[in-house]
Order: C-alpha cells, then structure tokens, then sequence
C-alpha cells in the first residue's frame, strides 16, 4: 500500500479485491477501478489527474468534493453534496434548475385564491 498527501489531497493506493489488482482513493473516497498495474503508476495517474483537476475552477458537475484540496471549496447548500468555489454559486445542473425555478416562482408573486396559473 502506498499513501501520499499530494497538493493537500489524500492519495492511496491498495491492493483490489481481486487478485493482483490494485485500487486508488483520494481522500478516502475510491476513485478507479481494480486496474493491474504496478503502485507507482496508479500513484502517478492520482497525481496527474489531481493537476487536471486543478487547471479548471472548483465546478461540481464535474468532479465530487474528494477532488479538491481541503479548503479550496464549499458544499452546495442546496443538494449538500456538490462543491462550490468559495463565495460562488453551484454549477450543478441541477441545482442551476432549482435556482432558476425558485426565481421563477418568485417572480410570479403569490398565488390568488380562485386563480390558477
């Protein structure tokens, strides 16, 4: 088993549960499948795609909270699960909908009695 803290994140990589695999996680979260290769180079993989990560701004439609340095990013208030930059709004689809149907909900003032929209 290899460990590593590599750009504040948590890499490790330990056999799979099948024979001769090996397994990577980023801070404690599994984060490939059982690949047959030696620990170095699933180390090196965790590491390069930790500096791809790291080219774009923190954006939780693509990549879960485990990705990013501790930190460097918020959890969504709305779902709880997806990380935000800090002091900015989720770029989750999802959310973005939510958002967006609340403004419209909103915008439509409250709803008369005997009126139906």
């Amino acid at each position: 088993m290899l460990t590593e803290t590599y750009k504040g994140r948590k890499l490790k990589v330990r056999k799979g549960r099948e024979w001769g695999t090996l397994t990577g996680s980023v801070n404690g979260t599994p984060v490939s499948w059982p690949i047959s290769r030696d620990e170095a180079a699933v180390l090196a993989d965790l590491r390069n795609q930790v500096d791809w990560i790291d080219r774009e701004p923190v954006d939780g439609a693509r990549w879960g909270a485990e990705w990013y340095a501790p930190g460097t990013y918020a959890i969504c208030e709305r779902s709880g699960i997806h990380p935000v930059a800090l002091g900015g709004q989720c770029r989750h689809p999802y959310c973005i909908k939510a958002a967006q149907e609340e403004a419209g909900s909103q915008a439509a003032g409250p709803a008369q009695p005997g009126r139906t929209p």
